[in-house]
């Protein structure tokens, strides 16, 4: 660690689940974390409640604060990775982990397309699994936020606020810094919201990452795991960056940018016809496969990117891309994710849709969509 970057660490726990948490502090003996656990454990779990108690070890000598929950699971060379990042942007939020069916799971492929370390995270809430934040800024949480009478609110929800209100946007890393063990949960989200797993994973060998920071453009496509439909997050970009909503109905946005909806699917009634298409109509139906290929055209149409950066995508580009399937149909197909001929037709399905998207910029037929300026209260 350098002597600029000092980075604390705590990992907060429920005593039901104690064990997991002195288990992932022992894993990571350069930072010596502490482990808090919720202190009003006899009360209804609250993430909101530990959080803070957890984001308050901030010790004195810290210039940054990391907290784990205790189901992170991190990953080769975190913590160098983590650090590389802080040194270049020391006044930013930074989560080390997205799940694969949300919004941010797009900035983070787009930002895998083009090489960024670093991308905006455009959902109504801020990850929490691993999430480090400026000593200062730890500790103006702790000041400003109560979790009195608010013990039900999951604390990733009032974690964005409180960023939106102090003028913050947080960032993800790309790839992930850990994984989630996503499948069980405290205060029931495991079953409701599905399996959780990263985007996107930082693998042993990875080099550093690059420092650059993929901001978001005005729409945001994703596959939304609630209703298995291609759908959109709005990003307000006039100043630090903002979730402004959703949007519904792809296919509409998508005529409006110059890929009308009948061409879309006269390209998908081909691919169909190939022996991946056929395997996978006749596991899902039509209507699974067009959501997709709705979604995954429109992450390579509307990429704030150039277009030589979609025309052929690289292997750490690729396994980004293979998440959008399983992340968006989770909940409504679980049973995909355990099929591995299934998953390499889904990923085949994404690459084939890509492909129609990146055709459409690069022949001008659809213009490339820009993030604000780094301005705007954002650091470059």
């Amino acid at each position: 660690m350098t002597t600029a970057v000092r980075i604390s660490c705590a990992v907060m726990t429920h005593p039901r689940r104690a064990g997991a948490a002195r288990a992932l502090a022992a894993s990571l003996p350069e930072l010596s974390p502490t482990v808090v656990t919720d202190p009003a454990p006899e009360g209804a779990p609250s993430t909101l409640r530990t959080s803070l108690a957890a984001w308050a070890a901030v010790p004195d000598r810290a210039t940054h604060h990391l907290v784990l929950q205790d189901d992170a699971e991190p990953r080769p060379g975190m913590i160098g990775a983590l650090t590389a990042l802080v040194t270049a942007h020391p006044r930013e939020p930074l989560s080390l982990f997205c799940e694969w069916g949300s919004a941010t799971a797009t900035t983070a492929r787009w930002a895998a397309l083009g090489g960024h370390g670093l991308a905006e995270c455009v959902d109504q809430y801020v990850p929490t699994v691993g999430l480090l934040l400026p000593a200062p800024v730890a500790r103006e949480l702790v000041a400003t936020v109560a979790p009195q009478g608010r013990e039900e609110e999951p604390d990733d929800e009032a974690l964005a606020r409180f960023l939106e209100r102090t003028g913050r946007t947080a960032l993800v890393t790309v790839p992930n810094l850990v994984e989630h063990d996503g499948d069980l949960s405290l205060v029931g989200n495991g079953h409701r919201m599905g399996v959780r797993r990263s985007v996107l994973l930082r693998e042993a060998g990875d080099p550093a990452p690059d420092p650059r920071v993929l901001r978001a453009p005005s729409m945001v496509p994703f596959v939304s795991w609630r209703r298995a439909r291609a759908a959109a997050a709005l990003w307000d970009t006039t100043g630090p960056g903002r979730h402004a909503g959703h949007r519904a109905h792809l296919r509409a946005a998508l005529a409006e940018d110059g890929l009308p909806h009948a061409e879309l699917v006269r390209e998908l009634d081909t691919w169909l016809a190939t022996e991946p298409g056929r395997r996978l109509e006749g596991m899902l139906g039509f209507g699974l496969p067009h959501e997709l290929w709705l979604a995954a055209t429109a992450v390579a149409a509307w990429a704030p990117l150039p277009a030589r950066d979609l025309a052929a995508p690289g292997a750490v580009a690729r396994r980004a891309l293979a998440t959008v399937a399983p992340g968006g149909l989770r909940t409504v197909v679980p049973q995909v994710l355990d099929d591995e001929v299934a998953l390499a037709d889904l990923s085949a399905l994404v690459l084939a849709a890509f492909a129609v998207g990146a055709r459409a910029r690069a022949t001008g037929a659809v213009p490339r969509r820009e993030p604000a300026p780094a301005g705007n209260g954002r650091e470059a």
